[in-house]
């Protein structure tokens, strides 16, 4: 009963991690996945209720388990922390500065939207650059651990799909950020 209720407590285990999984990464995960099904197959084949090395087997899957489910909750907190904070202070930036009180001459106004410009550049630009920064972080961190050398590594269209995916994020809240300042100076 000890090793039924230990096996049942890691297959229940293993399924909240696996459900933890981000779908937009969930493709790039499937070769720690598969990694993960070939150290869980010895209790699907080979062992039995009176094998002595079940203690080894559930050692061992249990190590495999913390390590998916580190990396997968680094996976999600770069994602959520990193890439989404940014990509929201970007999708709410305002790109002029209006005066609220008084009205302006041209000249005024023209130089105040220069000045709003540059600071508006500068802040999109390092909000850009740490959403691309995270992005290969997600990429050098799925890449760092090591998967069963049966399995085949990340394919690399996967990666191209995921970073295509951010890419258009940070393009769509680039838009959004324009939308908005466009009509505020409406």
């Amino acid at each position: 009963k000890e090793y039924y209720n230990d096996l049942k407590y890691l297959l229940t285990e293993y399924d909240r991690v696996t459900e933890a999984i981000i779908p937009v990464t969930a493709k790039l995960f499937e070769p720690h996945l598969q990694t993960m099904e070939i150290k869980l197959r010895p209790g699907l084949i080979t062992l039995t209720w009176t094998s002595m090395n079940i203690d080894t087997y559930k050692s061992n899957f249990s190590s495999g388990l913390s390590k998916l489910e580190d990396m997968v909750h680094k996976m999600n907190d770069i994602t959520e922390s990193r890439i989404q904070k940014n990509l929201k202070s970007l999708s709410r930036a305002v790109l002029c500065n209006l005066p609220d009180s008084r009205t302006v001459a041209l000249d005024e106004f023209v130089t105040m939207q220069e000045g709003a410009v540059r600071t508006s550049t500068t802040f999109l630009t390092s909000k850009n650059l740490e959403v691309e920064l995270a992005v290969n972080d997600l990429f050098d961190l799925l890449r760092s651990h090591a998967v069963d050398p049966s399995v085949d590594p990340i394919d690399e269209n996967e990666v191209a799909v995921v970073f295509r995916h951010f890419n258009s994020m940070t393009y769509q809240a680039l838009l959004n950020c324009v939308k908005v300042s466009l009509n505020y100076v409406k």
